[in-house]
């Protein structure tokens, strides 16, 4: 069965002309006709966003769109249509026909398409807009044109007919088929009633003399098909049985159309209904405008250099290029970052660094190209499957990728991103520049469009970063780091002992990436003190994603003056980066506008420290022109190692006078982001330390690795300190919260706790999350409001939390607490905690995932019956050991066996009262022996996971499976016998009977389990907990 859904879908994904290579040269000498269909897409996005939410109104959209598609191609495929290409809102169809044949064929496609105006051409939606249809034909000969590379091939098509049928389809109003100039002259013309739009050529059909049956099948007999198709007879038969393509090589050559985020579910066996889910992903559209004119080899050259490129450029980011079109905005691109099982950390940021290389490399590159237009933009879309059941594609659909479209054609010639994709990616305002708001069509708030910029002076030399430090109150959970760090900053500052202090931040099984405890390092370094110099290649100023969090974001307050600076990942690119910056804070470089100041700067502060003929070796490094120091004979006799290890001794020179001189303390935040070239010579220097440096660095690493083995090495080991951070309590997280928020709420802690994990930069993103939902209410404490006289106060104000919190706030300070009307069990996961908890599960086997999503709609903690319950027949032999798997994931963990008192696995015996013999309930005696039983019952072991994998389902899969598990639990619900088997009784572990001995349930999962019930009541024990 396997065997035969995979070739079922690898067959469905491609239209027959690649599933038999032998027809490709029919379509070179052959004519053919071609059908657009296209609805007010944009805008019906729009209004779905705007009823239901951007996710699930992405929902309802692509159900629409999929329900709409589905008739439709239905449709073309019973009249022979072979469905070519997908494009948004638009499909385009072939029919392959001998010339002889091409006017009975043109009359079979009319038939076609004023069939499906009539039944389709007008559909009522539930968001109260019409989805309407038009339809352009064309007829011509077309090239077949095939591009990538050897991983990875995509197919196209060009030439007349494909612009003549843009023009047709064009022409067309909703309701219309347009005929292009070519088709009319080719058709049956005594058939058609027809108009000419004014000044036009095409001709637009308003009637026609129908086909009958027998001419139907016969134009249908006389398509171009394989030698060896036949039409299947009968009701429903639309494509023709095709043989499959055989041979060692045929699944391969196939699997290279296919997304690569299908083929890993395809391989693992996740069957096919599953594959849609509901994704934050990044989009990423590229147009070439090609030159006017070009012959279809030029075209091919270009299309085909230009995708080799992009696709080296998008692999190490896990992007890729989902589709092709050269239709209708030229040629353009649409690629996809966080595809099922390639979520990265950062996503946005690869996506910009992938723009900007792409825009780079294909405006120099390629010859046949007039401009190149580049858009990202971030947010939830559909990314799953779309179409027919015969004829499908693995696509994306949502306003995201409408808005990335239509920014691609209204801010042509640069790099453009949308303002969710310039916020998640938390660059320095400077990579960017804001553009001129514009009118695009179907979006009316599409809200604002930023210029990629990239790597400018300001971000090469740190310019316009703020210098002021920001306050924090005093560090919590930390008195080990504070302690060491007291201590080295005493021996410096006293007997002058250098030393390195390194922070490396916890990788936890629950976070895809590595997460920050909070800013440690530069909240250490507030001691007291005189004088600070702030530098940076970003500017965050708040723990985030990556390290032990934010040293540059605040400057110390010690007797040193002290220089920081915080890297990002996009630095990593930038050769010598990392001590450039450095030291252009240190010598004065950040505010030198002009090459001539630059120069003297560094004539100044370098004399004596390097020889006059290396300053030629600074000239691209620091952006001097090379007139100001120019190349001296030594340097123009060096040959390439000998001038690289110039350039080595040069920098390490310069970095020994900068750090060792008269600079007191370097902090470096994310100090993994360090550049190779940078570290080729700070890697040296960490053997013969010869100065103070903090640094925090993120697991996983080749820096933090780097540091870790020189923290090791007897020869540095007493003047480098490596600590690894644990992970903070939750209380520990939780008071830092509430000291800074005032928080007066349990609710709110006890959602922190949960939710939390003991990370510091959770508990931030969900404040920020209630905070923009309007979920919290901040208020002043009155001098005599009083606590409520219950017992929950008592426990409150017993509490250490509460001690932190009050004192913090004062008698007048103000408060934070949960709006009365609101749960906030019931909040959609923050975006950004939701990116960390996919990568994560994109980490693991597509089937361990989808074992995941299912057991997530349950809830936290669930049942192996249940699970098997509502799992397809396919997987349920298969899920004892995927479970196991997820275990030593630490993903989900098991419950440990349950006592089951023996009264209750038999409640029958021994004696009652009267009320209780009446009702046939007996009261366990808390002598009786117990006997241990396993419980069947597992948990997510921390939320977020769960949550990001519940969210992932699609809305009608998910309301299925939400009464899948209704009527198990109706089924297996406990009844009391005195009201008559009415009303369930939720977890009366000891008062009443078990429902499975008045016979069985129809689930194979749970049939004949005496099991089901003492699982179900240990589940509901730990929820209760929970």
């Amino acid at each position: 069965m396997g065997i035969f859904l995979h070739w079922s879908f690898l067959s469905g994904a491609h239209p027959d002309i690649l599933c038999h290579p032998e027809l490709s040269p029919l379509l070179l000498r052959r004519v053919m006709v071609v059908m657009r269909t296209k609805s007010g897409f944009t805008a019906l996005t729009e209004k779905f966003i705007q009823r239901s939410g951007p996710d699930r109104g992405t929902d309802e959209l692509a159900q629409t769109l999929n329900d709409y598609l589905c008739d439709i191609l239905e449709e073309m495929l019973i009249f022979g249509g072979d469905i070519f290409k997908f494009a948004g809102d638009a499909v385009l169809v072939l029919w392959r026909a001998p010339p002889r044949e091409l006017a009975k064929t043109i009359s079979l496609l009319l038939q076609c398409s004023r069939q499906i105006q009539r039944k389709y051409g007008n559909r009522d939606t539930r968001v109260g807009q019409k989805v309407r249809l038009k339809i352009g034909i064309s007829a011509g000969p077309m090239d077949l044109l095939l591009v990538g590379d050897r991983r990875r091939q995509y197919f196209l098509i060009c030439g007349q007919a494909l612009d003549e049928v843009r023009e047709a389809e064009e022409l067309a109003n909703a309701g219309e088929v347009i005929l292009s100039a070519t088709s009319w002259e080719l058709c049956e013309q005594h058939r058609l009633r027809t108009r000419r739009p004014a000044g036009k050529r095409a001709v637009k059909v308003t009637g026609m003399d129908r086909m009958s049956w027998s001419e139907c099948q016969d134009a249908l007999r006389k398509l171009v098909q394989h030698p060896r198709s036949r039409r299947l007879e009968g009701e429903g038969a639309m494509r023709p049985a095709l043989p499959l393509p055989s041979g060692p090589n045929a699944h391969d050559m196939l699997s290279k159309y296919i997304s690569e985020a299908a083929l890993r579910k395809l391989d693992d066996r996740v069957p096919l209904e599953l594959f849609s889910e509901l994704r934050p992903v990044t989009s990423l559209f590229v147009q070439l405008q090609l030159t006017a004119g070009i012959n279809t080899v030029a075209i091919h050259t270009a299309v085909h250099d230009a995708s080799r490129m992009m696709l080296e450029i998008l692999c190490p980011h896990k992007g890729e290029i989902n589709k092709i079109v050269l239709f209708d905005k030229g040629c353009v691109f649409l690629c996809v970052f966080g595809l099922g099982g390639e979520k990265l950390p950062y996503e946005s940021i690869h996506a910009l660094q992938s723009a900007s290389q792409i825009f780079n490399s294909c405006s120099m590159m390629l010859m046949e190209t007039e401009a190149v237009s580049v858009a990202v933009t971030s947010g939830t879309v559909f990314c799953g499957v779309t179409g027919h059941p015969l004829r499908h594609e693995y696509t994306v659909i949502g306003q995201k990728v409408n808005l990335a479209a239509r920014m691609m054609v209204h801010y042509p010639g640069l790099v453009s991103c949308d303002a969710v994709t310039y916020a998640s990616s938390r660059l320095p305002p400077y990579y960017f520049k804001e553009l001129p708001e514009r009118k695009m069509k179907g979006l009316s708030h599409p809200g604002t469009v930023y210029q990629y910029v990239g790597i400018t002076k300001k971000s090469i030399f740190g310019m316009g970063l703020a210098k002021k430090r920001s306050e924090y109150a005093p560090l919590l959970g930390r008195e080990k780091e504070i302690d060491l760090f007291g201590s080295c900053l005493k021996a410096y500052e006293d007997l002058g002992q250098r030393h390195i202090l390194a922070f490396e931040g916890r990788w936890a099984p629950e976070r895809a990436t590595y997460l920050p405890n909070w800013p440690i390092s530069a909240r250490l370094l507030a001691t007291g003190g005189r004088s600070e110099t702030w530098a940076g290649a970003g500017e965050t100023q708040e723990s985030g994603p990556g390290s032990p969090g934010g040293l540059a974001a605040t400057a110390p307050l010690c007797p040193f003056s002290v220089v920081a600076m915080e890297l990002l990942e996009v630095n990593m690119k930038q050769s010598f980066c990392a001590i450039r910056t450095l030291m252009a804070r240190a010598l004065g470089l950040q505010d030198c506008e002009q090459c001539g100041a630059r120069q003297h700067t560094l004539q100044t502060e370098l004399r004596g420290t390097i020889e006059e003929s290396s300053f030629y070796l600074l000239n691209d490094i620091f952006l001097v022109e090379s007139g100001q120091f120019p190349v001296s004979d030594k340097v123009r006799e060096m040959r390439g190692i000998e001038r690289k290890k110039e350039l080595h001794s040069t920098w390490a020179k310069v970095l020994e006078k900068t750090i060792g001189g008269e600079f007191g303390i370097f902090v470096i935040d994310n100090a993994h982001f360090i550049d190779p070239a940078s570290w080729s010579i700070m890697s040296p220097l960490l053997r013969n330390v010869s100065y103070f440096m903090v640094m925090s660095l993120a697991p996983g690493y080749a820096r933090t690795e780097g540091f870790c083995k020189a923290a090791a090495d007897n020869t540095t080991s007493q003047k480098i300190t490596y600590l690894r951070l644990d992970e903070l309590k939750p209380s520990a997280a939780v008071q830092t919260v509430c000291q800074n928020l005032r928080v007066d709420s349990t609710d709110l802690a006890r959602f922190l706790i949960q939710r939390s994990s003991g990370i510091p930069y959770y508990c931030k993103e969900l404040l920020g999350c209630l905070l923009c939902n309007d979920m919290l209410l901040l208020r002043t404490r009155r001098r005599a409001e009083k606590a409520e006289d219950n017992w929950e106060s008592l426990i409150i104000e017993a509490s250490p939390l509460a001690a932190t919190s009050s004192s913090s706030a004062g008698n007048d300070g103000r408060v934070c607490i949960i709006r009365p009307d609101v749960n906030p069990e019931n909040t959609v996961l923050p975006t950004t905690l939701k990116e960390i908890a996919l990568a994560q599960l994109d980490r693991i086997k597509p089937l361990k995932q989808t074992v995941l999503k299912f057991a997530a709609v349950i809830g936290p903690v669930f049942t192996t019956q249940l699970l098997s319950h509502i799992l397809p027949d396919g997987m349920r032999h298969k899920m004892n050991c995927l479970l196991d798997m997820l275990v030593s994931d630490n993903i989900l963990k098991w419950l440990k066996t349950t006592e089951v008192p023996e009264d209750v696995r038999d409640p029958t015996k021994g004696p009652g009262t009267s009320r209780q013999a009446g009702s046939g309930v007996e009261r366990p005696s808390p002598s009786k022996k117990t006997t241990e039983r396993q419980s069947g019952v597992l948990v997510f072991c921390v939320p977020l996971p769960r949550e990001a994998a519940y969210e992932l389902w699609p809305e009608r899969q998910r309301v299925a499976l939400h009464r899948k598990c209704a009527a198990f639990l109706e089924r297996h619900a406990h009844k009391c016998k005195s009201c008559g088997q009415g009303d369930f009784v939720a977890f009366h572990r000891f008062t009443v009977t078990r429902t499975w001995e008045g016979g069985s349930s129809q689930g194979p999962a749970e049939q004949g389990d005496p099991h089901s019930w003492e699982a179900l009541v240990l589940a509901g024990e730990q929820l209760t907990i929970c």
